[in-house]
């Protein structure tokens, strides 16, 4: 399993929180997607973290360059941005259960 953490920094918050709700709603169909979570900053309003699970790499990938995403993110999304948007991919090394 990956995590793919994808920082962005916007001018409104709400109107990007909502692109972000209908970008996960296309990824839940995209194979190898396992869930995802929106976060905020609590010292900088402006910049919001989505952190997705993938089954691997190549499905991430695929998701990345797929026509739907393209069009939320090159179109509607970007257009909010007050910046670039940072994109990493991490494979987990280990994880530990709750006591």
């Amino acid at each position: 399993m990956i995590k793919v953490i994808i920082e962005r920094h916007t001018k409104n918050r709400e109107q990007l929180a909502a692109l972000l709700r209908e970008l996960r709603a296309a990824a839940v169909h995209q194979p190898g997607y396992i869930s995802g979570e929106t976060l905020t900053s609590l010292d900088d309003k402006s910049l919001i973290t989505v952190i997705s699970s993938w089954r691997n790499i190549g499905e991430w990938r695929a998701w990345e360059n797929s026509k739907i995403r393209g069009v939320i993110n090159d179109t509607r999304i970007e257009p909010q941005l007050s910046g670039k948007t940072v994109v990493k991919a991490y494979e987990i090394l280990a994880a530990e259960p709750a006591a």
